[in-house]
Order: structure tokens, then C-alpha cells, then sequence
């Protein structure tokens, strides 16, 4: 049973739900397993790590440092794998990891991995990955199954079946570093599969702040741009009715340069006339989405006030945003660590992690929603982009 509560002063109300416990470090026979270290073994890589139990503490302890690897001039990596029989793992909908950083100077950005006998493609075997962050208290950290995307050496991968169709089938979890250079002394106390509507919350502006809405609490004036350059065809338009915005359009091959172009649904033309709150406490981005079809092409990204009105297109935080097409709205969440501001203008896709800052989420100065990447028909609706902290995800 995992056990989370939520306070106000003196007030606290606690919910107990059914968990899937995977790995604890207890001595519990269910859930103690044995833990190797894989650190970068290729081109000179240097980044070094090892685990031990704390049994006093029942915590698991991994320590080590991610450095340049000098040939590639740029970060090498540490991960922790327990290969193995895993519970089946289909009626959740995440994986907590009830994590801290106790070097106040060490890594805070991470991933959590899954592996399974479906995901091979040949002799390549495929890892589900998705990023999370922690802090230097010991907390849950929540990363729903929508958050996972599989790669193979790094390197995301189209040929993985669905996670959703794998879950029964899991035979390692593991945690990785994620891209920057560091030491890192992390305490793990616990692993475990959580569904969503775990916990009922009294007060839950503890947990988010509104960003943008439809109901007048945080309004935005919204408006969309298409690929105006080497004739670019991409159209869209935005129009709000009934609580939410309606985002819809086509991504369009530019024929000079014969790749998808892109469209994007933005906030206030010029950044420096919107208005957002400090998101610094939280742990992400949740965003109240339903997409009317198959497209995935979906971005999300937001600008902060050290970036110009000519800069912000370009040079904005971005992050995948995974939409299932089930016809309903649904809540997904995006944490800080999988936004960097270091992208391909052509795909969107990360050259290099680099989350925002505390600065950065202090002073944001639009939202933006992007299709690109990806050619084709779109039809997305949203209700509202919020911070929050990531166990509002659960609800």
C-alpha cells in the first residue's frame, strides 16, 4: 500500500490505494532484487557508479559521477537495472519512484526505464524511457505510462509495440541519468505501479497552478501560425467555445525541402505582453487534451522573459506531448526534465538536454502548442495548461 498525504496547516487528509510494489529495500523476499550499474563503455566514456543497500535506512544508495566522454565532447551516462520476473502490470497507470538526491549539489534529473520481451527488433532490443525529476527531500515521483517513449542506444525507435501491450510482459526496471554531466548520490526507497485515481485531494491548488484556461480563471488571447518559409503549405486555426480551444489543421510536406513543415497555437503575439505566475514549485506541465484522430506529431513548449519577441519561436522549451486517440479528454503530464530548450528547427527534436531553470519557470512568457515532425491531419481540443506537482497526475 503506498500512502501519500496532502496538508494545510494543521489539517491532513490521507487516502490508502492498491499499489503494485516492484522493488523496496526492505528485505522484504517479495520485492528485494539484485541491481548492476551499466555506466558509458564506448568511446572513452569515464562516468562511473555503484549501489549498495543502507538496510538500516532501507534505502537503496547510488552513487556516481557523469562526465564528457572526451572523444564525443559531450555527457556520458550512469543507469541501475534489476533484470527479472516482474508482476504483471496492465491495471495500472504509472510507475512511482519514491526517490532524493541527497548530494545538495548532485544530479536532479533522471529517467526511469522499462524493458520487455516484446520490444526486440531483430537482435535489437528496445528500452521504454521517460524523464523525471527529483529533489533533495524524499519524495513520490509519479511518471504515467503516456510519458515513455522506446529507443534503442539512445536513439528513439518506431518499431516498439505499445507500451500499454507490454505491461504484462516487463523483465527489467531500471533508472538512468539524463544527459548532464554531474556527480550524484541518490537514495531510492521504493518502486511502484500506481493507478491514476489513487488519491482524492482536499485542497488542489497545493498541488497546481493554472497557466492558461477557458473559464475565465487564467484567460489567454490564442492565435496560430503556420511554416511561412521554402513554401511551406501547413495550415491551422484556433477558436475557443464551450470551456476549451479547438486546435485543428494540416501538416504539410514543404515540397524544396520535402519533410513535414509545421504549425503552431501560441499565446499573446508578443510574449512580453502575457502575464503567467511563478511555476519554479512544481513539477511540470499538465495539460487537459483530447485528440479528434490519430496525428502525433503534438509539442509542447513555452518562452520566459529572457527570450525576445524574434527569439521565442525558436528558441523555446519544448517537450513531446503524447496523446492518446480515445475521444475523451484526458490529463498528461509533462515533467520539467523533459523540456529542453536546444532543439532541431526541422523536427523539434532535443540536440542536447537542457531543462529549464528555476529562473526559467519563474518568468515564463508564452504557450505554445506545436504539430510538426509528423505529416497529416490534425484535430486537438484543450481545456487547460497547468504547473503542477506530479502527483496530480494521480487524481
Amino acid at each position: 500500500m503506498l500512502r501519500l498525504c496532502f496538508s494545510v496547516a494543521l489539517w491532513c487528509s490521507c487516502v490508502e490505494a492498491a499499489t503494485v510494489p516492484i522493488a523496496t529495500f526492505d528485505g522484504s523476499q517479495a520485492t528485494t532484487r539484485a541491481w548492476e550499474t551499466t555506466n558509458d563503455p564506448v568511446m572513452g566514456g569515464q562516468s562511473e557508479s555503484s549501489f549498495t543497500v543502507d538496510a538500516a535506512r532501507k534505502v537503496g544508495v547510488w552513487i556516481g559521477e557523469v562526465k564528457i566522454v572526451p572523444f564525443l565532447e559531450s555527457p556520458g551516462f550512469c543507469n541501475l537495472q534489476s533484470p527479472g520476473l516482474y508482476p504483471d502490470l496492465s491495471s495500472m497507470d504509472g510507475m512511482v519512484v519514491r526517490a532524493r538526491e541527497a548530494n545538495s549539489e548532485g544530479l536532479l534529473q533522471y529517467n526511469v526505464m522499462l524493458m520487455s520481451k516484446g520490444a526486440k527488433h531483430g537482435w535489437q532490443s528496445g528500452v521504454y524511457e521517460a524523464n523525471f525529476s527529483i529533489t533533495n527531500k524524499m519524495e513520490d515521483h509519479f511518471v504515467p505510462w503516456s510519458a515513455f517513449e522506446c529507443s534503442w542506444r539512445g536513439q528513439k525507435v518506431s518499431w516498439c509495440p505499445e507500451l500499454n501491450s507490454q505491461l504484462k510482459e516487463i523483465n527489467s526496471v531500471g533508472l538512468g541519468t539524463s544527459g548532464t554531466p554531474g556527480p550524484f548520490n541518490v537514495e531510492i526507497e521504493s518502486v511502484s505501479a500506481v493507478p491514476a485515481p489513487m488519491v482524492v485531494l482536499a485542497l488542489d491548488s497545493l498541488n497546481h497552478i493554472d497557466l492558461a484556461t477557458f473559464d475565465d480563471k487564467a484567460p489567454h488571447k490564442w492565435h496560430s501560425e503556420n511554416d511561412p518559409v521554402m513554401g511551406g503549405q501547413s495550415s491551422s486555426s484556433i477558436a475557443v467555445a464551450g470551456g476549451y480551444a479547438d486546435y485543428k489543421g494540416s501538416t504539410r510536406i514543404v515540397p524544396s525541402l520535402n519533410a513535414p513543415g509545421f504549425t503552431i497555437a501560441l499565446t499573446e503575439g508578443a510574449p512580453f505582453f502575457s502575464k503567467f505566475p511563478d511555476a519554479s514549485s512544481m513539477d511540470g506541465l499538465t495539460v487537459s487534451v483530447r485528440n479528434l484522430g490519430n496525428f502525433t506529431g503534438y509539442k509542447i513548449a513555452f518562452c520566459d522573459s529572457r527570450i525576445n519577441f524574434y527569439r521565442c519561436q525558436f528558441q523555446s522549451f519544448k517537450a513531446d506531448l503524447p496523446v492518446q486517440a480515445n475521444g475523451d479528454f484526458q490529463d498528461v503530464f509533462v515533467p520539467w526534465a523533459s523540456f529542453s530548450d536546444k532543439w532541431d528547427a526541422a523536427t523539434g527534436k532535443h540536440t542536447a538536454e537542457s531543462p529549464p531553470t528555476k529562473t526559467n519557470l519563474q518568468a515564463i512568457s508564452q504557450l505554445q502548442f506545436w504539430t510538426e515532425a509528423v505529416e497529416g491531419d490534425f484535430h486537438l481540443q484543450f481545456q487547460y495548461v497547468r504547473a503542477s506537482k506530479a502527483s496530480q497526475a494521480l487524481i
